[in-house]
């Protein structure tokens, strides 16, 4: 019963021909770092930015952070949204496409079908998130700044990552719903894969709320 809920669950998420289908039409605007900006931002150890020891999105989302901030604050008394992961040089975003993709395919006959289970590991990179600066990894903070508890950490990438996972502990889950009502109210679109991630302007975020397209496309930014 467990793996049948969680696969259906599976079956909502935007898929690779979802979001291949969304046109883009990049609006120019600049990549920031969040150096400066009043909002606060750590850096996963599990994951790097490849912008060294900064991260930066595009300038659109200053404003949307810290409105969800605000919302934080008041869902989590004294919480503080906390973002560990921005933009993600394109290059990144292959090598580690390229090698689940490697993984992956002799355990598939069809060209399409593996498409689609290496992106449930990995957003395949011409309509992934992170590369457009667009997509942000958060959590909340304490006021001690501890991570509140959300049932796993920071990109463990496991199913009881999944945003509407029932199996986790009663806390864990409303935690996760109150992060995503924030981060919903302020414009950005959830992927319900893992709780921790959200866009603004990318693929995702367009075919989230249907817009007629992307305004963010894959850009190559060194920082």
């Amino acid at each position: 019963m467990t793996d049948y809920y969680l696969n259906v669950l599976e079956e909502t998420f935007l898929s690779y021909a979802d979001l291949k289908s969304v046109s883009v039409n990049d609006n120019g605007e600049t990549m920031v770092s969040l150096e400066g900006t009043g909002i606060s931002y750590s850096i996963s150890g599990n994951i790097p930015p490849s912008t060294g020891h900064q991260i930066y999105v595009r300038d659109g989302l200053i404003a949307r952070l810290k409105q969800a901030q605000k919302m934080i604050f008041d869902l989590f008394p004294g919480g503080q949204l906390d973002v560990v992961y921005g933009y993600r040089n394109l290059a990144v975003q292959t090598k580690k496409y390229t090698d689940i993709r490697q993984t992956l395919q002799p355990n598939y006959t069809d060209e399409d079908t593996l498409s689609e289970a290496v992106h449930r590991h990995i957003a395949i990179p011409d309509v992934a998130g992170h590369p457009t600066g667009g997509a942000v990894d958060v959590q909340v903070l304490t006021a001690d700044g501890n991570p509140i508890d959300m049932g796993t950490d920071v990109h463990e990438l496991t199913k009881d990552s999944y945003v509407f996972n029932p199996f986790i502990s009663k806390t864990a889950w409303l935690n996760r719903q109150k992060l995503r009502i924030a981060m919903l109210a302020a414009g950005f679109a959830p992927f319900d894969g893992e709780w921790w991630h959200f866009s603004y302007g990318d693929r995702e975020w367009a075919a989230y709320y249907k817009k007629p397209s992307a305004i963010y496309n894959q850009i190559e930014f060194d920082g």
